[in-house]
C-alpha cells in the first residue's frame, strides 16, 4: 500500500520480513501477479470467486485504544488512521495518482502529472470526469488550495517542510511575504484541469509517489473558502461531512468511534459495488474476539499479539504486504522552531553525547522482544530505509544488536563512571561526575508495551543508565502526537515511536532541519549535505542515489540520533465472503471501488 505522505503509526502492528517470495511473475498482468503472490506466510491479493451480491454491507475493524481524531484533510492529519479513514474518499495511500507495484506513477489515476527537467516543471492534469461527491468539478484551485492549507501557517498543517519548499514562491508564501504562490500556475484558468508547478530544482524521487517534493491531494477550495484557517481542523466540513472524488462518501461520522460510507453518485470511475461500509474502533484486546464473532471482514492494524489466534480462523485469509512502517527509538536534542521552521539541537542534556546513545542502542535486546511479543513476526532494524526499498537499504549497516560487553565498553571510554566505584552496581554518572536520571516517553498501544517498556528499562540498567517512564506511565497515542508535534517539550529524553512513511525512500521529511516530523531535532551541516545529496542532482542516476543512501546510513547509525528497532508487514484478515480485496500497490487507486461480497453476512 502506497502513502502519499508520511503518517505517525501506531504500533507496527504485525510482521517484518526481510525478504517476500512472490510467485507466478512471468509475464502476467499485475492483476495476475498479485492474486498469486505471497509475502511470508500472507497473501498479497484474497481472490474470491463468488459471485457478488447487491446492496452488500461491508465491514471494518480499526484496531486501536484511542478514538481516532477524524480529520479527513492529509494536509491537516498527522494519524495514519485517518489515513485509512479517508480511503474510500479518495484512494489507497491518499494519492491522486496511480502507480506500478515499485511506486512509480503511471497514467491513470484521478489525475496524471508530466515532468519536465528541462524546464524544473511538472504539469498535474485532472481527469476529464473527476467530480466532488456534491456533484462540483474537482479543479486546478483544488490543487493549489491543498498547497496553501500546507504553507500557510495559520491552518496549523505540520506538511510544509524543506521539501515543499523547493516550490518557487512556497516559502515566501509560508512567511507572509506574499498571498499567491507564484510557483502555481494555471494554464487553463482556475476552472480548469491543469496545474503547473514550477521548481527550483528536479529531484530523482518526483517520478516516484510520496516524493513530498509536491502534493498529492486536491481539496474542495467552493466547500472550505469561507470558514477561518484557525477553524478548519475542527470544522463540521472536514470532521462530520467532508467531500470525496472517491467511490464512496461519507454518510454518518461517529465522533472518534466509527464512520459510515455509501457510494458517491459523482465517482469518476466504475460503480462502488456495496450499498455501505461501516468502519469502528476496536480495541487491541478484543481484536481476535471480535474477528472469532464474525462482527467485522477486514481489520486494520490488527496487532501481532492476535496473530497466532486469527489466523487459526478458517473463514478468515491473511493478507498482507511488505510494509512502509519502521519502529525506532530517537532522542530529544533540543526543539522546533515554529517561526523559523527549523530544528534547533540546543537541549542541555547527557543525550546530547552520542557515545551514549550509542550505548543505549546496543543495550536494547529487539531480537529477543520481537520473538517473545510479536509471534516470531517481527525482525530487528538496521536503519531508516524499509526493506520495500531493497536497493537502497543498506546491509553493511548492521544498526544495534544487542551487545552489553560493546555498550559498557563505549560508556567507559566516554568518561561514565560508575557511581558506587564498582562496575554492574548501581548507575553511572554522567562525564561531569553527577548523577542522572533520563526520562523514557514510550507509548501504549497494546498488551505487552508495559512489558517491552520495563524491559527495556531494566536493559538500560544493565549498562548502569537510569532510565524512568515519562510521569511514571505509558502514555496513549493522542497525547504522544500531541507533545511530539508541539515540538517544544524539554521534559523527556527518549521516545519510541513508529513512522509510516511515504513512497518515495527520501529522507529529507523526516529527519531536515526544517522538518516538523524531526522529532528527536537532531540536525548537523553534515546530516543536511547528506539529505540534499539523496535528493540533489547527481542522484537522478540510481547508482549514484544508491551511494548517497549509504552514506546517509552510515552517518546515521555513528551518530545514533534514532535508533531504528523493527521492520513491519502490513497485515489484513479478510473474512472469506470479501471480493476484490487486494494489497497490490498497483492497484491502489481502485481497490475500493472493486470490493464486494458473496454474502449477505461475514461467514
Amino acid at each position: 500500500m502506497k502513502k502519499s505522505t508520511k503518517y505517525l503509526a501506531g504500533f507496527v502492528t504485525a510482521a517484518a520480513l526481510f525478504s517476500a517470495v512472490l510467485a507466478g511473475c512471468g509475464n502476467k498482468s499485475s492483476d495476475e501477479k498479485a492474486s498469486t503472490a505471497t509475502v511470508g506466510d500472507l497473501k498479497v491479493a484474497y481472490d474470491n470467486k463468488a459471485k457478488a451480491i447487491k446492496d452488500g454491507n461491508l465491514n471494518v475493524a480499526m484496531v486501536q485504544d484511542t478514538p481516532f481524531e477524524g480529520i479527513f484533510a492529509s494536509e491537516l492529519s498527522n494519524s495514519q488512521t485517518d489515513s485509512y479513514l479517508a480511503e474510500p474518499l479518495t484512494a489507497v495511500g491518499g494519492s491522486i495518482f496511480a502507480t506500478d507495484d515499485s511506486f512509480k506513477i503511471v497514467d491513470g489515476g484521478a489525475a496524471d502529472i508530466k515532468l519536465d527537467k528541462a524546464s524544473k516543471t511538472a504539469v498535474i492534469t485532472l481527469h476529464k470526469d473527476l467530480k466532488w461527491s456534491d456533484g462540483k468539478a474537482v479543479t486546478a484551485k483544488d490543487l493549489e488550495f491543498a498547497y496553501e492549507l500546507t504553507a500557510n501557517p495559520d491552518y496549523g498543517s505540520s506538511r510544509y517542510t524543506d521539501s515543499l519548499a523547493n516550490i518557487k514562491g512556497l516559502a515566501d508564501f509560508n512567511k507572509g511575504k506574499t498571498k499567491t504562490i507564484s510557483g502555481l500556475t494555471y494554464p487553463k484558468g482556475e476552472n480548469g484541469n491543469q496545474l503547473k508547478i514550477q521548481f527550483d530544482k528536479m529531484t530523482p524521487g518526483m517520478w516516484q509517489s510520496g516524493s513530498g517534493y509536491y502534493l498529492e491531494s486536491a481539496e474542495p477550495y467552493h466547500y472550505l473558502k469561507g470558514i477561518q484557517p484557525k477553524k478548519l481542523a475542527a470544522s463540521k466540513e472536514l470532521r462530520q461531512a467532508p467531500l470525496s472524488y472517491g467511490p464512496y462518501k461519507v454518510s454518518k461520522v461517529v465522533a472518534g468511534q466509527s464512520v459510515t460510507y455509501v457510494p458517491n453518485e459523482y465517482y469518476y470511475g466504475s460503480k462502488a459495488k456495496l450499498k455501505q461500509i461501516t468502519t469502528s474502533v476496536v480495541s487491541t484486546s478484543s481484536a481476535a474476539a471480535a474477528l472469532k464473532a464474525k462482527k467485522y471482514d477486514v481489520a486494520y492494524q490488527a496487532p501481532s499479539t492476535a496473530y497466532p489466534n486469527v489466523k487459526k480462523l478458517t473463514d478468515y485469509v491473511q493478507t498482507g504486504q511488505q510494509s512502509l512502517s519502521f519502529s525506532y527509538m530517537a532522542f530529544n536534542l533540543g526543539h522546533f522552531d515554529a517561526k523559523k521552521s527549523e530544528n534547533v539541537m540546543d537541549r542541555k542534556t547527557p543525550v546530547q553525547d552520542k557515545n551514549l546513545r550509542q550505548a543505549m542502542g546496543y543495550a536494547m535486546n529487539v531480537d529477543e522482544v520481537n520473538k517473545k511479543f510479536n509471534n516470531g513476526l517481527a525482525t530487528r532494524a538496521n536503519s531508516t530505509i524499509v526493506p520495500v526499498f531493497e536497493k537502497f537499504n543498506d546491509k553493511d549497516v548492521k544498526g544495534f544488536p544487542l551487545d552489553l560487553k560493546k555498550a559498557n565498553s563505549i560508556l567507559d571510554k566516554a568518561g561514565y563512571k560508575w557511581q558506587s566505584g564498582k562496575e554492574g552496581d548501581g548507575y553511572r554518572l554522567d562525564k561531569d561526575g553527577k548523577p542522572f536520571k533520563l526520562v523514557y516517553f514510550a507509548r501504549s498501544g497494546n498488551s505487552n508495551a508495559e512489558a517491552v517498556a520495563q524491559n527495556y528499562i531494566q536493559q538500560w540498567k544493565k549498562i548502569g543508565v537510569h532510565v524512568a517512564l515519562y510521569h511514571d506511565r505509558l502514555q496513549d497515542f493522542n497525547t504522544w502526537a500531541q507533545v511530539m508535534t508541539t515540538g517544544t517539550a524539554q521534559d523527556w529524553d527518549l521516545m519510541g515511536g513508529s513512522w509510516s512513511v511515504s513512497s518515495d525512500p527520501s529522507q529529507m521529511d523526516l529527519y531536515s532541519k526544517g522538518a516538523p516530523y524531526n522529532f528527536g531535532h537532531f540536525t548537523t551541516p553534515e546530516l543536511t549535505k547528506l539529505l540534499d545529496n539523496v535528493d540533489g542532482q547527481a542522484a537522478l542516476t540510481e547508482s549514484n542515489r544508491k551511494e548517497a543512501f549509504d552514506k546517509y546510513q552510515e552517518y546515521m547509525q555513528d551518530q545514533a540520533a534514532v535508533i531504528p528497532t523493527s521492520f513491519s508487514l502490513d497485515w489484513f484478515p479478510v473474512n472469506e465472503r470479501v471480493i476484490g480485496w487486494t494489497n497490490s500497490h498497483a492497484s491502489d487507486q481502485t481497490r475500493w471501488a472493486d470490493i464486494a461480497v458473496s454474502a449477505a453476512k461475514t461467514k
